[in-house]
């Protein structure tokens, strides 16, 4: 079903959808600043920071399959809305944890409920915005969880210091409850919704292409995550920052992203090809990586995260418009559900497998491995067939 939307009200509803976005990916983007924090207060290592936030995203993640085919019993708008709520009212209660232990699983409970949001968010986008169109429609909508990336770190170096770490995470958590409700009253409002009433249970759709992407994006993921969650602690422990500083720096990082990932969404739309610019992306942010483990001069050091700011936390959601267009309409729910899991899935096991690594390796030895792993997800997804278009088709 093709959600049809015209020229004025496109951009209140991907305004809305920003408004989510922004509230969803930054209660993700709020731990990690606080792990120094958080390692100082319950006297944590390395691997067991890295299970805390594998855990936090590893339901959440796995269970996006299941999610999907919620859309056969309810509306979008209440699956999708429903999870924001399920996690930031946990994450609210995890704050009050007295131990670590508590932590971990009401936070891995309170994660379920990011299993609904990439999957019914990208789907509703791609069946509300013309072909055309929606390479720059999720473009804005990764600016708004790169705005999510700079402002959660944002709030943890206004509070951290005076009120520790656990008013951050209430204070977000408040954020994502308005959001939700906000975004829920604003689809009903606009009659902006769907439901799969009368569609028939089917597997995932699958095909030699989708099955490159999702090799590749699945590699770039155990990168990517490996990166985003440690850097505030590669910054304390190998660059001598403060917590506070290195909060101050992640928040930075993610600025660029704001500004240009809409762009590089502009370019897909405009070359026709979603590929070339999502294998410059893994190229890109593999050297970035790798610069930032070797290279100390600051102003290097600043550009390699800036670099990685722009590609490594939002670059896989561009690679997604090349993956919703390898999926039948008909199909796409389902796959996409199934999609998201195993890329989600493969991305949340990272932190773990980095924390414990550099136990033994050291985390600068593991940071040159992700940087290496990015640059092998460009040659696995160079295996995937691309058709070239132009003009607005479906």
């Amino acid at each position: 079903m093709k959600m049809e939307t015209n020229h004025k009200h496109r951009w209140v509803i991907l305004l809305m959808f920003m408004l989510a976005h922004i509230a969803n990916d930054g209660l993700e983007w709020v731990i990690p600043p606080l792990l120094p924090a958080i390692r100082e207060h319950f006297h944590l290592s390395y691997t067991e920071m890295g299970a805390f936030f594998t855990l936090f995203r590893a339901f959440g993640s796995l269970l996006q399959a299941p999610a999907s085919y919620l859309v056969l019993l309810a509306p979008v708008s209440t699956i999708l809305v429903g999870g924001l709520l399920w996690t930031s009212i946990g994450m609210f209660l995890a704050s009050f944890s007295p131990s670590y232990a508590m932590l971990v699983w009401i936070s891995a409970v309170s994660g379920i409920g990011r299993s609904t949001y990439h999957p019914l968010a990208v789907s509703m986008l791609s069946r509300t915005f013309s072909r055309d169109f929606l390479g720059r429609a999720i473009g804005f909508h990764l600016s708004a969880s790169a705005i999510g990336h700079v402002l959660a770190p944002f709030l943890v170096v206004l509070l951290l210091q005076n009120y520790g770490w656990r008013l951050p995470l209430q204070v977000w958590s408040f954020i994502g409850l308005v959001a939700g409700v906000s975004l829920f009253f604003f689809l009903r409002r606009q009659r902006v919704d769907f439901q799969a009433k009368g569609k028939s249970w089917s597997w995932p759709f699958l095909s030699r292409p989708l099955g490159f992407y999702l090799l590749s994006i699945g590699v770039w993921g155990i990168a990517q995550s490996g990166i985003s969650t440690f850097i505030p602690l590669f910054l304390v422990d190998q660059r001598g920052f403060s917590a506070e500083r290195a909060a101050a720096v992640y928040g930075l990082m993610s600025i660029a992203g704001v500004f240009c990932r809409p762009l590089l969404g502009a370019l897909m739309d405009w070359m026709g090809r979603r590929k070339p610019v999502i294998n410059a992306g893994f190229i890109i942010s593999g050297m970035a990586i790798l610069g930032l483990t070797t290279l100390e001069t600051p102003w290097v050091m600043y550009l390699n995260i800036t670099l990685i700011g722009i590609f490594v936390a939002g670059h896989s959601g561009l690679a997604d418009t090349f993956m919703v267009e390898l999926i039948p309409a008909h199909r796409r729910e389902e796959t996409l559900g199934f999609t998201y899991t195993l890329r989600m899935g493969t991305a949340a096991t990272s932190p773990f497998i980095v924390g414990l690594l550099s136990e033994y390796m050291g985390l600068l030895n593991v940071f040159s491995i992700m940087g290496v792993i990015s640059i092998l997800s460009a040659f696995i997804l160079s295996f995937a067939e691309e058709k070239p278009w132009k003009g607005n088709s479906e």
